[in-house]
C-alpha cells in the first residue's frame, strides 16, 4: 500500500503540475477575450452616440461644385475625416446618371480638385478646432468629375464608425 500510495501521489502531483502549466495560457486567453469584449462595448457606445444629419444641398446646373452641411446631433466627436466616405450621385452634362466616391482633401483653400471633398468651415469651432462636436455643423464642398445637368443630386456621407446620412435635391 505504501508503494501504490506513492505512485498515486506522484500521478496526482504530475497532473497538478500539468494543470498549473496550462493556467497561464488559459489566463492569457481570458485576458484577450476580456479585452475584445471591452473593445466591442466601446465601439457600440461610440456608434450609439453618433448621429448626423445632412442639409442645405446646393448644386448649380453646369457646375461641378456641390456643397452641403453636416450636423453632429449627438455626443460623439467626429474628427477622423479621411476615413469618412462621401458618395455623390448626379446627372452629368455629357453622361447619364453618375455615382462618384470622393476623397478627402483636408480643409478648403478655394475649390477642391475633381473627385475630392474638403471642409469649408465648421460653425462655432472654438473648443476643439477641426473637430465636429455636438450641435456643430460643417460645410462640405466637393467637386465631381463632370458638370451637373438638370436632374437629381444625391449626397451620402458615412462617418468613420459607419453612421450614414443622405440628402437629395433636384436641379
Amino acid at each position: 500500500m505504501g508503494l501504490s500510495s506513492a505512485i498515486s501521489g506522484g500521478i496526482v502531483l504530475v497532473v497538478l503540475i500539468y494543470v498549473l502549466l496550462l493556467m497561464p495560457g488559459a489566463l492569457d486567453k481570458t485576458s484577450i477575450v476580456h479585452d475584445a469584449a471591452n473593445e466591442i462595448s466601446d465601439l457600440e457606445k461610440t456608434i450609439s452616440e453618433t448621429n448626423i444629419s445632412l442639409s442645405s444641398l446646393t448644386a448649380t446646373q453646369g457646375s461641378s461644385i456641390i456643397t452641403f452641411t453636416v450636423t453632429n446631433n449627438d455626443n460623439e466627436k467626429l474628427w477622423n475625416y479621411d476615413k469618412f466616405t462621401v458618395i455623390i450621385t448626379y446627372d452629368g452634362v455629357t453622361s447619364d446618371r453618375l455615382s462618384e466616391v470622393l476623397s478627402f482633401s483636408g480643409t478648403c483653400s478655394g475649390d477642391p480638385s475633381s473627385g475630392n471633398w474638403c471642409i469649408d468651415s465648421i460653425s462655432s469651432d472654438v473648443s476643439d478646432p477641426g473637430v465636429l462636436n455636438e450641435n456643430e455643423s460643417m460645410l462640405i464642398k466637393l467637386r465631381v468629375n463632370e458638370n451637373t445637368d438638370a436632374g437629381i443630386v444625391i449626397a451620402l456621407l458615412s462617418t468613420d464608425n459607419g453612421i450614414t446620412s443622405s440628402i437629395s435635391g433636384s436641379l
